[in-house]
Formats: C-alpha cells, structure tokens, sequence
C-alpha cells in the first residue's frame, strides 16, 4: 500500500485523538490577557488621537472668532463684521462638533472592545481553573487504575502458581470482575474528558460511583 494512501487515514486518526480531550491552557489564558492588553492600548490611543483633533479644530474655531471680531475697515465704514466670517466661524463650530462626536464614537467602540476582551479572560481563566480541576481529578483516577493493572498482574501469576482447578478458577473470576469494572471506569472517564470542560462535573459523580464499585472489588479477597 503506498504512503499516499495511509497519510489520510493517519491525518485522521491524529485529529481525532488531538480533539477528545476538551480543556484549556495556560497559553489560552497569556492570549486572553495579551488581548485585554492590546485592546486597553487601542483605547488610549484612540483618546490620544481624539484629543489632538478636537485641540486642533478648536484651534481653528478659536481662529475664525478672532477673525471674525476684527472691525471691516474697507467694506463697512460703521466697523460691522463680516457675514463670511461668521460663516467661517459657524463651519469651525460644526466640524469641531463633528470632531467631537466621531470622537465618542470611536472611544465607545473601542471600550466596548476593552470589556469584551475582559470577559473572554475571565471565561477563559474560568475554563482553565475547571480544566486543571478536572485534571487533577484524572491523575487520580488513573493513579487508581494502576494499582487495578498491578493488582491484576499479581492475580494473574498467582493462578499460574495455583494448584488445583477451583482455585485457578477462583482467580479467574476475580480477574475478570476486575478488568470488567476498570473497563467501565475507563470509559467513565473517556466521557468526562470529551464533555465541555466547564460540565465535567456533570460526569464526575458517575466516575466516582464506578471507581467506589472497582475500589469495592479490590477489596474483595484481599
């Protein structure tokens, strides 16, 4: 069979096993806080620059008012001002509003950006904290599974040592009870794992009713 073909039958089979275990980093967490930091950067700049255009177009308010004050020598002998600069002073006036509007705007958006990344941080902290607990939780279970694998193998060499039928056959049954019952923890705790980390809680109690029955088992002969 060419490697052309086995490749996406690998490819498979490796997504399949990167993606069973939901759960979230300390990577996701930096990411998340690398956001926030990047978002409240884009917010001071955004005033920053908001600033700078409303100081410069009240500038030119503050200008075209000086201009239009100035007595009309020329045209108007009585010293009136000249209705092209109040004009002037009313198209400043405006624009330095507008400024002043599409500043907010701006700012706005960029707060709600702010907020929006703090709780995708405090989400993903959130989901990181769960996932940690779960995997605690994991750990020992499968630290449980162990001893159940050891237990087993001990069982195991001692029907082979066993000298008669009944007695092997003894063994046996408790070998079999056991893998039967790990086998049902496992796929307790495969369930677990694959569930939205924020429920695994959820699936929690059925794992630990499995593990009390396996514990219960070990305990049987002993």
């Amino acid at each position: 069979m060419s490697k052309k073909l086995l490749w996406p039958t690998f490819a498979v089979l490796t997504l399949a096993f990167a993606g069973c275990q939901q759960g979230t980093t300390q990577k996701d967490v930096a990411r998340a806080e690398k956001k926030v930091a990047g978002e409240q950067q884009d917010l001071e700049k955004t005033k920053a620059d908001a600033q700078e255009k409303i100081a410069a177009q009240q500038t030119d308010v503050e200008k075209a008012r000086r201009e239009a004050m100035k007595p009309v020598i020329e045209d108007n002998a009585n010293g009136s001002v000249d209705a092209n600069q109040n004009q002037k002073v009313a198209k400043e006036q405006k624009d330095l509003d507008q400024a002043k509007a599409d500043a907010n705007a701006k700012i706005e958006k960029e707060q709600a950006d702010v907020q929006e990344a703090k709780q995708d941080l405090q989400q993903t902290q959130a989901k990181f904290k769960q996932t940690q607990d779960r995997d605690a939780f994991v750990t020992q279970v499968d630290q449980q599974l162990t001893a159940v694998d050891q237990k087993v193998d001990q069982l195991k060499k001692d029907k082979d040592n066993a000298k008669d039928d009944p007695a092997k056959q003894k063994l046996q049954d408790r070998i079999d009870k056991l893998q039967a019952q790990r086998d049902r923890v496992k796929d307790a705790e495969k369930d677990m794992k694959n569930a939205d980390v924020m429920k695994w809680q959820d699936h929690q109690k059925h794992v630990q009713t499995q593990m009390a029955e396996l514990d219960r088992l070990m305990k049987e002969g002993a």
